[in-house]
């Protein structure tokens, strides 16, 4: 009975830590929550090493999985919109991802001690693998939680969304630490400077920032709200593309520089080889004609044929019965005023999507991949190109998922960062939600302005402090036309990227070894 007490009281440790983290997510609860969902996790470690319980690390695994699968469940449950194989996949690796991490504070922690530097790297280390390996799936990066808030960690343009990962763990474990020791007062004022001292800096450095302008831009966001379950595939390209033109010029002008369409806002396939006689292309090409200082970006899915001779890729793609190959893509064309089109394709493919993972392992579950972009199973990422210029103008290219990787972005110099997506396929949900918010920390991480084009919501201008100038509402229709200011800037983060990362991943590598060692010789 005693046991079974105990249990009950670790199962609801673990559940509470679970929806704490959960509720306190952008478009599910209130971010403060962030500051207080360990708690009880740590409650429960600390309670678990100091018993003479027998499987403690078994323990301590298996509770925090279950905290960190209900966190997974309810802040990324509308993956299952799209699939539902898809959706327990992701909370299953991230649950266990994430468990891990913490078992390996517990086990470290306790073979050498160093508890709250342990907790850093290894949370950290974990999330910055994440960013990294074949099953990438980081939406629950814990700095990720503030993007609705971003006046408070306007400091990321020096430390990334990883950054933020450290500050929530610290302050979950200063508060308890003070839950837990006698002397209030002291604990007490730690926990206040750790709340306080990061949203004093924020303030300070959005003070600071450089606002001085070196050029306009002139932008037309176009979202024309086609529904990827059904109109995409029941209504033809030609039809789809004069809606999409005829909608851009309702607004159209001479001094618009750049019309902006979402990810797969051309239905026709593109084949690149033979671009500028596509009839999309044609068409926008006429419409430049009467529009002559209008340069067009648009999402479409691409082809291109492997000339003879050429060596193909791993991702390369029959002709059945015709000895021809091609990769397909999934691509931001660029039709500039003048000049040849040019096409971005993208880099970061979502798992199981547009690549399938360690294909030796995991090519059985290809059939249970979901077309999301217009292309299913593996696509091809060579590219050659960063920016599109326009008039003078860096403007870099972010397709869909891979707004959400901050590192991404080091070490390609641009001027604004445009992101073209399709979110209509998680539905009318908190997930098209979460990923128009994340952008905004891109834009502090860059301080950059951003400029959002969205299928079916949410476009949206933001400004270099992570603000929301201008946005579409979900699910319509509409036209944002802006100018957006161009400043020349670099931040550090810019420069060097997750550097948080990769030290928190060395030192976590020398804290294990040395525990392996001090046990193998107790």
């Amino acid at each position: 009975m005693i046991i079974f007490v105990k249990d009950m009281r670790k199962l609801f440790l673990a559940v509470l830590s679970g929806l704490l983290l959960a509720f306190s997510w952008p478009a599910i609860g209130m971010f403060p929550l962030l500051f207080v969902g360990f708690v009880p996790l740590f409650i429960l470690e600390d309670k678990t090493s100091r018993s003479n319980e027998k499987r403690k690390g078994l323990q301590v695994f298996a509770f925090s999985f279950l905290s960190f699968f209900l966190f997974n469940l309810f802040t990324t449950y509308w993956i299952y919109h799209a699939t539902v194989f898809g959706a327990i996949a992701a909370f299953l690796v991230n649950a266990l991802l994430m468990a891990t991490a913490f078992w390996l504070y517990y086990f470290i922690k306790n073979t050498i001690g160093r508890g709250i530097w342990v907790l850093l790297v290894a949370w950290v280390s974990m999330e910055y693998f994440h960013l990294n390996w074949d099953l990438s799936w980081p939406w629950l990066t814990l700095g990720n939680g503030f993007a609705n808030i971003p006046s408070i960690v306007q400091w990321y343009e020096f430390t990334g969304v990883l950054g933020g990962s450290l500050w929530i763990l610290l302050t979950n474990f200063f508060i308890f630490k003070f839950l837990q020791t006698k002397h209030k007062g002291k604990a007490l004022l730690k926990v206040t400077m750790l709340l306080i001292g990061p949203m004093l800096l924020s303030h300070y450095l959005s003070l600071k920032v450089n606002m001085k302008e070196s050029t306009r831009l002139e932008v037309l966001i176009v979202q024309p709200n086609i529904d990827p379950y059904t109109d995409k595939f029941n209504v033809g390209f030609k039809e789809q593309l004069e809606d999409f033109i005829t909608l851009a010029k309702t607004k159209l002008t001479e001094e618009i520089q750049l019309l902006v369409g979402p990810e797969t806002a051309l239905l026709e396939g593109v084949w690149e080889n033979r671009i500028e006689a596509t009839y999309s292309i044609r068409k926008f090409r006429e419409l430049q004609k009467e529009f002559p200082n209008l340069n067009i970006l648009v999402g479409a899915s691409t082809y291109k044929m492997f000339v003879h001779g050429e060596e193909k890729t791993a991702t390369a793609r029959e002709i059945r019965n015709e000895n021809t190959f091609y990769d397909a893509y999934n691509s931001a064309i660029f039709i500039p005023v003048s000049g040849e089109v040019q096409v971005y394709h993208k880099t970061k493919l979502v798992p199981g999507v547009e690549k399938m993972p360690y294909p030796n392992v995991l090519d059985k579950f290809v059939a249970l991949a979901v077309d999301l972009g217009g292309i299913s199973g593996s696509l091809g990422n060579k590219n050659e190109i960063n920016n599109f210029n326009v008039d003078g103008v860096k403007v870099l290219p972010l397709i869909c998922y891979e707004s959400i990787y901050g590192d991404l972005i080091t070490a390609r110099e641009t001027d604004v960062l445009c992101i073209i997506t399709n979110d209509g396929w998680w539905k009318n949900s908190a997930g098209y939600k979460q990923h128009s918010s994340y952008a905004r920390l891109r834009a502090i991480e860059q301080k950059k302005a951003i400029i959002r084009s969205a299928n079916t919501g949410i476009s949206s201008i933001i400004t270099l402090l992570g603000a929301i100038e201008k946005q579409s509402k979900w699910g319509s229709k509409q036209i944002i036309k802006a100018t957006i200011p161009i400043i020349k800037t670099k931040t550090f983060y810019s420069i060097y990227g997750d550097f948080i990362g990769r030290i928190s991943a060395f030192i976590l590598s020398l804290f294990f070894l040395i525990a392996l060692v001090k046990k193998r010789i107790k």
